[in-house]
């Protein structure tokens, strides 16, 4: 970013705008709002980026609460920044490991299948870094404060600490927590990544982000009183992902990673649901169809010797489970992407 977003939204709502690189807060200064409701509607957008690849849109639903999806894919290492005006940011994330810092540069990490929220010090400075060979697909949500103190107030002792301070005032300090990203919720930002761009499909959009807001902020409301996962819990998932995405653990049995991460099988099972979101299997099944998006964009391999390297026997099987994970058909991913 050249220059601090805060300074000049060019109309743009200010929760929306903050999300915004300045090529895309120039694009959409130049569209109009919706007459009527006043929102702000961006068509999908590619990153500027000649190393990224993929998908952003945004859209400001209600004055002070907007959001913006992502689906990119990075092929190097790429540090981002996000400029703070003194908003309540909600992430759900569904596939991308990233790390985030302010200030003091120590960086958090951010794991898959995770609701998280930040809160951080008017006009400072958010550091987002995304590993190499990643694809990142998320929802972030913003909001003003006016618009939050609306649906929440700072004493309900249900709410986490820093957004209780945040409601009464701009946040002092660098403030993030998180929690498993519930099955509910993350079907519905699966459902909002998966909807196409015509108006209808916008309306639903629209009505799909205030659901998934409120139940957010519901879940946030009674994240005190769950029993969050151990530490060392997380640590062993986070271990099980890697052996996951290596080839090695690609071919494991669950007997097999047990043995290797010393875990007993239901508690690994568990855990693993509990810290993502969702299971072994269906992970696996997501990164099988990641490595044949990486084959269809980076080789000359057919669409045929690419379902065989994931494991099928024919060839429409695989296109009906490559489009049931990405919303296309292998055909026309290769031809998206090239």
């Amino acid at each position: 970013m050249s220059r601090n977003p805060i300074d000049d939204h060019g109309g743009i709502d200010p929760t929306l705008g903050s999300m915004l690189d300045d090529d895309a807060r120039a694009f959409l200064s130049g569209l109009k709002a919706d007459p009527v409701s006043g929102i702000w509607r961006m068509p999908r957008m590619t990153p500027g980026d000649d190393q990224a690849s993929g998908w952003f849109q945004g859209m400001t639903v209600r004055r002070g609460f907007s959001f913006v999806m992502t689906d990119v894919y990075r092929a190097q290492r790429k540090e981002l920044e996000f400029f703070s005006d003194d908003h309540l940011k909600l992430h759900f994330k569904l596939d991308g490991a990233s790390g985030i810092a302010g200030a003091s540069r120590e960086i958090t990490a951010v794991d898959p299948g995770v609701m998280s929220f930040l809160v951080q010090p008017p006009h400072t400075v958010k550091y987002e870094t995304v590993r190499e060979d990643a694809r990142m697909r998320c929802i972030t949500m913003v909001c003003s404060r006016e618009f939050a103190g609306q649906l929440m107030s700072p004493s309900d002792s249900d709410l986490p600490a820093p957004i209780a301070e945040y409601l009464k005032g701009p946040a002092s300090r660098f403030a993030y927590g998180y929690t498993p990203l519930p099955p509910q919720l993350r079907a519905l930002v699966e459902e909002m990544m998966s909807l196409q761009t015509d108006p209808l499909s916008a309306l639903m959009l629209e009505a799909k982000a205030l659901e998934l807001l409120y139940l957010s902020l519901r879940q946030l409301s009674g994240a005190n009183a769950a029993a969050a996962p151990r530490e060392r819990d997380r640590r062993k998932v986070r271990d099980l992902c890697a052996l996951l995405d290596s080839r090695e653990g690609a071919a494991m049995s669950i007997a097999q990673l047990c043995r290797m991460l010393a875990w007993n099988e239901t508690q690994m099972m568990e855990s693993f649901k509990q810290i993502t979101g969702t299971t072994i299997a269906t992970y696996r099944q997501r990164q099988r169809m990641e490595q044949a998006l990486r084959q269809l964009r980076t080789t000359d391999l057919s669409i045929t010797e690419i379902a065989f390297d994931a494991g099928y026997e024919h060839p429409s099987n695989f296109a009906t489970a490559f489009k049931r994970t990405f919303g296309f058909s292998p055909r026309a991913g290769r031809a998206r992407l090239n």
